[in-house]
């Protein structure tokens, strides 16, 4: 049976691998910190759910027959994830309330959509992004009377189609694109006969609505001065810090990452990224491979697992989530006191940092297109519209 103490610290732990905000982990820990002491009071060491509800009465007034606030509500989860960590169950980051579900009467009629998606090699997380679009889309359709795809109409697709007129330029392209694939998909199948890909000649996408998050290379080298070394959770975030700044690598990609990626022998980096499927190489820098020595000695767990960054509690396995390292961003431009207003702050703003500081510096367009793995340099010409001093240089005087 665990002890309490031994139970909090695992679950203390646990919390910054599923990347909570400091605030939430501050409830978390204060809660259990009580129960710990509560424990002590009783002479109590080792956990049971039974005495977990006790304290939840005696100091939160829990009383399972009548109605729980919405605090009260939080402190039985807090023992709950205790037991969860005794019975070595599943530990989810949250209870939350079911998505918005697709209709019944078009279940069957997605899923062969998202079949047929799959066959073609299309990403996982592009499949679930067009999964939510239509079933947003089908949700309209059910909510206004039609059941059957056979029923759709032109009108009803351009009724719904103006309820994009307040997303950004670029949301509504890519929902449109999905739904004139679906219509596409649903067209060829004879599973209704108005050719509503006709109502999408040409959509207008504009990937350079928004400027792309950038912070300074000062501003950067702040960020890593804050990381605290000396720990075992550092040691994983700055070498995480590390590979999203000095090579742009994407969440993903880092999760991925595996011991035989790195050959030693020749001081490189290699792996087919998840995004592209496409191979990267990429140089094995000094400050890169210490960083990296000192996690795979110091900090991660002794496991048969394949990948670098395990799980700090047992099992000792690969994250499951791609976006599982994207409050370390967050964590540590807080740290180093750097206004973040009006930028995103995640591993992805450190990718297009990079590309902006390597512009800054000159560095030829077609090497930051291999430094990143962008297929072409096309798509690393949005990085462009942020390098501010390049654009000055061909800027035209305005006649007074």
């Amino acid at each position: 049976m665990d002890t309490i103490e031994a139970l909090i610290r695992s679950a203390t732990l646990h919390l910054d691998d599923l990347g909570y905000a400091e605030g939430t982990k501050i409830r978390y820990k204060g809660c259990w910190n009580r129960f710990k002491k509560y424990a002590n009071l009783k002479n109590v060491q080792d956990f049971s759910l039974e005495f977990g509800y006790k304290f939840l009465a005696d100091h939160y007034r829990v009383d399972f027959d009548l109605t729980l606030t919405h605090f009260q509500r939080f402190t039985v989860r807090c023992i709950k994830v205790l037991n969860e960590f005794s019975e070595d169950k599943p530990y989810i980051q949250c209870y939350q309330r079911k998505g918005l579900q697709v209709p019944d009467c078009f279940f069957d009629l997605l899923m062969n959509y998202i079949e047929n998606l799959q066959i073609s090699g299309l990403a996982s997380r592009t499949i679930q992004g067009k999964r939510i679009t239509l079933t947003q889309f089908l949700c309209f359709l059910e909510t206004n009377g039609i059941n059957e795809i056979s029923k759709v109409q032109p009108q009803i697709v351009l009724r719904y189609i103006e309820l994009l007129v307040d997303y950004a330029t670029s949301t509504a392209a890519t929902i449109l694109f999905t739904l004139r694939d679906f219509f596409n998909f649903i067209s060829v199948n004879n599973y209704n006969g108005y050719h509503l890909t006709r109502l999408f000649p040409v959509i207008r996408s504009n990937k350079f609505e928004r400027l792309p998050s950038y912070y300074t290379v000062e501003e950067i080298r702040d960020v890593l001065a804050s990381v605290d070394r000396s720990t075992t959770i550092g040691r994983r975030d700055y070498l995480v810090l590390v590979l999203a700044i000095q090579f742009g690598l994407r969440a993903g990609d880092i999760r991925k990452l595996k011991l035989d990626d790195i050959k030693w022998h020749i001081d490189k980096i290699e792996f087919i990224q998840e995004k592209t499927k496409n191979p990267l190489q990429l140089p094995l820098s000094d400050n890169v491979k210490y960083a990296l020595i000192d996690y795979l000695k110091n900090s991660r767990p002794l496991s048969d697992d394949p990948h670098i960054f395990l799980r700090q509690r047992a099992p000792y396995r690969c994250f499951v989530k791609g976006n599982v390292f994207w409050s370390i961003i967050n964590k540590y431009l807080n740290l180093a006191k750097i206004e973040t207003k009006d930028r995103k702050q995640g591993l992805h703003a450190m990718r297009h940092s990079l590309a902006s500081n390597l512009l800054i510096g000159n560095t030829p367009l077609p090497i930051i297109t291999g430094i990143l793995g962008h297929e072409n340099s096309n798509t690393t010409k949005m990085y462009l519209c942020i390098d501010i001093e390049q654009l000055r240089t061909v800027g035209l005087e305005v006649p007074l």
